[in-house]
């Protein structure tokens, strides 16, 4: 083809037509323009084709956390229920709004009440992944953006206040400290330990000790009021995953259309 070309311009500048050689030459000239503008318009194809697959397994990645996420929050959500239903339980019992239960039902709500808290972990890994790779703007739904910038950031703030309950945690269990060995079948609870769990001859003597302990059900209540606080922004976090997921599962399915 370039061979073809050049005799033709030779043909022509032989022949003396220097009109018709300027026309063939502006000629030649706009087809490479084409050429490579076509080539141009191949490449961005392609690149964008590239980007495209990416996204997608993105988006599939990011959507594989976020239902694991989920899962997670809702079992830790809903033990945390439980340790918000016990220990007001416990500290309804100690103000004589309701009558005292068994023995084995008070030593469940210091157990799973008083004594418990839950943090769930969250899964970070593919938006991890996705930001290490510096392509921040593979993702081209700007709400998704946000909404992921916004939920990380809380995550990886710590997004409870944990310290917070562990320190009134430890402080009532100092409190308990000189009866607790009385409470044996506590120890049963947690699967912790192979020690037995026969009732101690003490135990009422343990639970009437508890009872008098004043300071012991003020740091509950604050831990109950922390404990609230806590499940109030797990709320908060579970909102987020549903938009999230939302918002993926609308992108995913732009591709299968």
């Amino acid at each position: 083809m370039i061979k073809l070309f050049r005799k033709i311009r030779q043909s022509l500048l032989t022949e003396n037509k220097f009109s018709k050689y300027l026309i063939y030459a502006i000629g030649e000239i706009v087809l490479v323009v084409i050429g490579i503008l076509i080539a141009l318009q191949l490449n961005n194809w392609n690149e964008n084709h590239i980007q495209l697959k990416q996204e997608y397994k993105v988006l599939q990645y990011l959507k594989a956390d976020f239902l694991e996420s989920k899962e997670r929050l809702l079992g830790t959500m809903k033990k945390q229920k439980n340790v918000l239903r016990k220990s007001s339980e416990l500290i309804n019992i100690y103000e004589g709004k309701i009558p005292r239960p068994i023995n084995d039902s008070i030593i469940n709500y210091i157990a799973f009440g008083a004594y418990s808290w839950y943090r769930p972990e969250m899964l970070t890994g593919a938006y991890d992944a996705f930001i290490n790779t510096g392509n921040s703007e593979l993702i081209r739904n700007d709400q998704l953006t946000k909404l992921l910038a916004e939920y990380f950031s809380i995550v990886n703030s710590g997004f409870e206040d944990q310290e917070n309950s562990m320190n009134l945690l430890n402080n009532m269990q100092n409190i308990l400290a000189p009866v607790y060995i009385h409470l044996s079948r506590m120890r049963n609870y947690g699967s912790q330990t192979d020690l037995d769990t026969l009732r101690s001859p003490k135990e009422d003597f343990a639970i009437d000790f508890l009872f008098k302990q004043d300071a012991f059900f003020s740091i509950l209540v604050s831990k109950t009021v922390v404990e609230n606080l806590r499940y109030r922004i797990q709320e908060e976090m579970l909102n987020y995953i549903n938009q999230i997921v939302l918002i993926l599962n609308q992108e995913i399915a732009l591709y299968n259309d």
